[in-house]
């Protein structure tokens, strides 16, 4: 049986206990069923997974906490909600490499902390801001498994693709058969490189290292580009604005799907671009399908983490 029905027969089940016996069946049910969740989702995993996570392992051995290389310039936005970013109390912590569980362990080894003192000696303290540039494996076994449709026959561009999270991810959790990742920076290119090599994706990856405004005239050539928080925090206002203009020009095959973190409105609000969005991209309204991966992730429809809500798929409109 679906969920759906097994919802419905364990509250049939219920209506059945006994009056008498129905607040200690359910006690039962709330002491155990984190346990009884971690164990379906032991049982869930698969081959996938496990390469995912060793993936994982390898690339947090060869890259300091804060998963930048020296060659990267970080900038911090001047505009917009990340502008209020203190760099002394902003800690980049790359989600695909880190999950709350690796954080926890760091924060108990010593070696990370999740909060601050305002007056060194005190008590007064804050938390410090986490910033990430890559999608979590959560967020990645969402896009491929459940927000995108059957990709068997099409090809996938990521647009900065840093460590590769979501390359290895399209390769192990869809049938793309064309998986590109664009990176200026060739620390992370040879990075991608050497796993790409080890684990054998290069039959369907290929790292490009060049800066994307080099490679607009390719862009037509993919049916799905995503673009994870790709610009605010690499690129000056000015230059943002330039890509994204550039962006807007060269996609344009219609049906081409474009996933975005975080929104294209949030991107551009701030840019004073003259890009005309409603004529552009459809945006596709998957709150059902979030919802039911939620359930199936997390065990409710609408967790504390929202990782899955921040991403928002688009699809490319017919010019007219």
């Amino acid at each position: 049986m679906d969920s759906t029905e097994a919802i419905q027969e364990l509250k049939k089940l219920i209506s059945d206990v006994k009056p008498c016996a129905v607040t200690e069946f359910l006690g039962w049910i709330r002491s155990n069923i984190d346990d009884m969740y971690e164990e379906a989702v032991d049982k869930s995993r698969q081959n996938c997974d496990i390469m995912l996570d060793t993936i994982r392992d390898e690339i947090r051995e060869r890259l300091p906490i804060n998963a930048t290389f020296p060659t990267e310039r970080i900038l911090t936005p001047v505009a917009g909600p990340n502008s209020d970013c203190d760099p002394t109390t902003t800690v980049h912590v790359d989600a695909f490499l880190f999950d709350d569980n690796v954080i926890d362990g760091l924060c108990d080894d010593g070696k990370m902390s999740r909060n601050y003192c305002r007056q060194c000696g005190s008590k007064e303290i804050s938390p410090l801001t986490f910033i990430t540039h890559s999608a979590s494996v959560r967020q990645i076994k969402y896009m491929f498994q459940y927000l995108l449709p059957n990709l068997h026959g099409k090809a996938v561009l990521d647009v900065g693709s840093r460590t590769g999270a979501v390359l290895y991810g399209a390769y192990l959790f869809s049938d793309a058969s064309k998986i590109v990742g664009v990176e200026l920076d060739k620390s992370f290119c040879d990075l991608q490189k050497k796993i790409v090599e080890k684990y054998e994706f290069k039959d369907r990856i290929k790292i490009v290292h060049q800066n994307i405004m080099n490679y607009l005239q390719y862009l037509n050539r993919f049916d799905v580009i995503i673009l994870n928080n790709v610009f605010e925090f690499f690129m000056e206002m000015k230059a943002q604005k330039q890509v994204w203009q550039s962006l807007y020009q060269n996609i344009n095959k219609p049906g081409t799907m474009l996933i975005t973190i975080p929104s294209v409105k949030e991107s551009l609000q701030n840019l004073q671009t003259n890009i005309n969005l409603s004529k552009w991209l459809k945006e596709v309204d998957m709150c059902e399908v979030c919802k039911k991966t939620n359930m199936l992730m997390y065990g409710q429809e609408d967790p504390d983490d929202k990782d899955l809500a921040s991403i928002h798929l688009y699809e490319v409109l017919p010019r007219t």
